[in-house]
């Protein structure tokens, strides 16, 4: 069962948690993190150090597998930890175990005083830890086992568990993180299930139904009827000023644009026996002259509906229907 992650969160999220697990006293403020002994590269599965005072340090081992070794192989990774940081203050060991038969039962090594062995089975942890709602509710299904009739409370107790976390009035990130830290935890013990299948266990308080929510859609129908006024009046001077702005874009750049003055083409020579007379070249079509004073722009094909040469005095092709 791959649970180290699950408790790294959990005691990282409330430190103290873990002393209430144990039913370990202390005082003070601790900080939970994972670390690394640098000579043997073993990382233990949590390390506690108190941040406000002098205290003792916490070693934690989860155990979820056989390991005959495990209190031989523990007790040597705190000596080593010690002689690396050349710190010489007291230490409690907390071995874990997610279920007792992965207990061997075989220490040989015991401490003296202030220093302490905690050795614990989860089940029994957290029996005595009560019903009463904590953050330690998202390992509850730990205890399950996966047998059908387990399996069959689920649809009863997920809600329940749910709703415990809910009642310690959280900050809404730690809320978040602990509902995940419980559906985690169910399906690292039911393997046969799915998480859509868990998802719908979990009954949610619907956001219409909290004060908070009630706050919330009370702002936004205020704030709807704001922008609709507000889309209302714009959408009204869209449709007042649209024949407005059409006659302004029609006339605005092509009335600017003149007919350039026709020149004068020199005389065609005359036949033999016809009388000369000055002619002059017919004016070119107004499709040209816009053309030609917008370089850019191809002429506009002589078939296009949607244009058609003027039928007032300027040469520029206007818009059917404008």
């Amino acid at each position: 069962m791959k649970t180290d992650a699950l408790f790294y969160r959990l005691f990282r999220l409330a430190p103290r948690s873990l002393f209430r697990l144990v039913r370990l006293k202390l005082e003070g403020q601790y900080v939970f993190e994972s670390i690394t002994v640098k000579t043997t590269g073993k990382r233990f599965d949590g390390f506690l150090k108190r941040t406000d005072g002098e205290g003792p340090t916490i070693f934690l081992e989860i155990q979820g597998y056989e390991d005959t070794m495990i209190y031989w192989r523990s007790f040597r990774e705190v000596c080593i930890w010690h002689e690396d940081s050349r710190i010489d203050k007291p230490f409690i060991l907390i071995i874990l175990f997610t279920d007792k038969k992965y207990d061997p039962d075989n220490c040989r090594l015991s401490c003296r005083p202030p220093c302490r062995l905690i050795r614990k089975n989860l089940a029994d942890c957290l029996k005595t830890a009560g019903k009463k709602a904590d953050v330690l509710t998202v390992l509850k299904s730990l205890v399950l086992s996966d047998r059908k009739k387990d399996r069959e409370k689920l649809p009863e107790l997920v809600p329940q568990w749910e709703e415990d976390i809910r009642s310690l009035e959280l900050p809404q990130d730690e809320t978040r993180e602990l509902t995940e830290l419980l559906l985690y935890a169910i399906l690292q013990r039911f393997r046969k299930l799915t998480l859509k299948e868990v998802k719908k266990m979990i009954q949610l308080t619907p956001l219409d139904k909290t004060v908070a929510g009630q706050e919330l859609i009370q702002m936004g129908v205020e704030i709807g009827v704001e922008k609709g006024e507000m889309i209302g009046k714009i959408r009204m001077a869209q449709r007042f000023l649209k024949p407005l702005s059409c006659c302004a874009f029609a006339a605005s750049p092509f009335d600017r644009l003149r007919t350039p003055p026709l020149q004068a083409h020199s005389p065609t020579p005359a036949r033999p026996g016809a009388t000369t007379t000055q002619q002059r070249s017919p004016a070119p079509h107004p499709a040209r002259i816009f053309t030609a004073r917008m370089p850019n722009m191809s002429p506009i094909p002589a078939h296009t509906p949607n244009w058609m040469p003027a039928e007032t005095t300027s040469p520029i092709p206007q818009p059917r229907g404008r």
